[in-house]
């Protein structure tokens, strides 16, 4: 009797294995049709393939950045994507560059050259950080990709791996995007009722009214220089004032746009003479010094001195923290230290600087947003596509420079 019961319960077991294992081959195949299914026009590509795990792992246009799941680029050749939860970071790499993203904060990250930088992240309901696409693209190397229609938005990410083109892919996946991305608008023209203008403008509208705001202050950097007169002439035009902190070469060789900067409203903080971060990491006295003899060349220039400071890459970068015990030095000889909530890449183009400035004012995340620029070739440009398009919040939104007066924003104290 107990043989006999035995062979009954492995029989058993073994039947209800099969099942499992059968019932579980089948979930897996319905699970994985009915996603195709779901997704029979898909436009989110990773290299050849459509991204179907789109339901879970969506990507999103935050204005005009795209943002996706940063498991996205974990199916790219050669890229990793690792989560701490010890050092409470994430860190994507390719080779020898790296972001790492601050995953407390989801403003900040680290790169293997360029110290801490602002690189606002989301977090999906999945637990998954989106990260703006683009912008990873660009640093690793990486193909980005959008063809829009009046059917629909087409996006893909892709490394050098790839055989078929966007246009392909939608051929097989979406040819109804793909013929409405190449049809011509002059021909059969659409009815009023389905037009998509009306609603995008409308769309923005409310977007720039929800903004909260009482006051968005421009910071520039590195300046002044051979482009920091179109700069001013923009901000003239739009009657914005900003903060610029100039360089102790940027006073030497351009001492009359230093009296034109302070002439024009706006305020004037010191960004040290040698810039060198190394030098000041030494000895804080260093730093100190130099702004001292910034200060000493600007008055020479305006018969007034500043109290504002901004260190070379922040208070807070690879190569020169500010600690606490430094900044009361710092806080004794007068200054006041400011760093930034939005940042905007060196070099950026003014298609660049649009895309970091715009969905970052739009997301209505940041208190009282304090942006910062280098002064480039392309600023002026950028900045006035950004006031453009801010025009009508300007009569309830303050756009001024930094006072002397109120509380400090920067990364001192923060990673101590």
């Amino acid at each position: 009797m107990k043989k006999t019961s035995c062979n009954r319960t492995l029989r058993t077991a073994a039947v209800i294995l099969a099942v499992l294992i059968f019932g579980g081959t089948f979930a897996g195949v319905f699970s994985l049709r009915a996603v195709k299914k779901d997704s029979s026009s898909p436009s989110k590509f990773i290299n050849d393939e459509p991204w179907y795990d789109e339901e879970l792992y969506y990507w999103t246009q935050i204005a005009s950045v795209w943002f996706v799941p940063i498991t996205v680029f974990s199916k790219l050749d050669g890229v990793e994507v690792k989560y701490s939860s010890f050092y409470k970071n994430t860190v994507i790499s390719k080779g020898d560059k790296y972001f790492t993203i601050d995953n407390e904060t989801m403003m900040f990250a680290y790169t293997e050259d360029s110290g801490m930088f602002y690189f606002k992240t989301y977090m999906l309901r999945s637990g998954t950080i989106w990260v703006p696409a683009e912008r990873v693209c660009s640093y690793f190397g990486l193909d980005f990709e959008v063809l829009a229609s009046s059917a629909g938005t087409a996006v893909r990410i892709s490394d050098d791996k790839t055989q078929t083109s966007l246009d392909q892919l939608l051929a097989t996946y979406n040819p109804g995007l793909l013929a409405a991305a190449y049809t011509p608008e002059t021909t059969a023209p659409k009815p009023p009722a389905k037009t998509t203008e009306p609603e995008t403008e409308t769309t923005e509208e409310r977007d720039i009214e929800d903004i909260s705001y009482d006051r968005v202050r421009f910071t520039f950097e590195d300046c002044p220089n051979e482009y920091t007169s179109e700069l001013l002439g923009v901000l003239e035009k739009h009657n914005v004032s900003a903060t610029f902190f100039v360089t102790g070469a940027g006073i030497a060789a351009y001492p009359e746009l230093i009296t034109r900067i302070a002439a024009g409203g706006h305020s004037i903080g010191l960004h040290s003479i040698s810039l060198d971060e190394k030098f000041f990491a030494e000895d804080i006295g260093n730093f100190i010094s130099e702004l001292k003899e910034e200060n000493a060349m600007l008055d020479r220039v305006i018969k007034s001195r500043t109290r504002l400071v901004r260190a070379p890459n922040g208070s807070w970068s690879d190569k020169f923290h500010i600690l606490n015990a430094d900044y009361d030095e710092i806080k004794a000889e007068g200054f006041v230290v400011w760093d930034w909530n939005i940042f905007v890449p060196d070099e950026a183009d003014a298609a660049a600087i649009y895309e970091a400035i715009i969905p970052e004012l739009l997301s209505d995340t940041t208190e009282d947003p304090v942006i910062r620029l280098s002064v480039g070739k392309h600023t002026a440009e950028g900045i006035d596509e950004v006031l453009g398009y801010l025009a009508p919040i300007k009569g309830r939104v303050s756009f001024s420079g930094i006072k002397f007066s109120e509380p400090e924003l920067n990364f001192i104290g923060v990673y101590e």
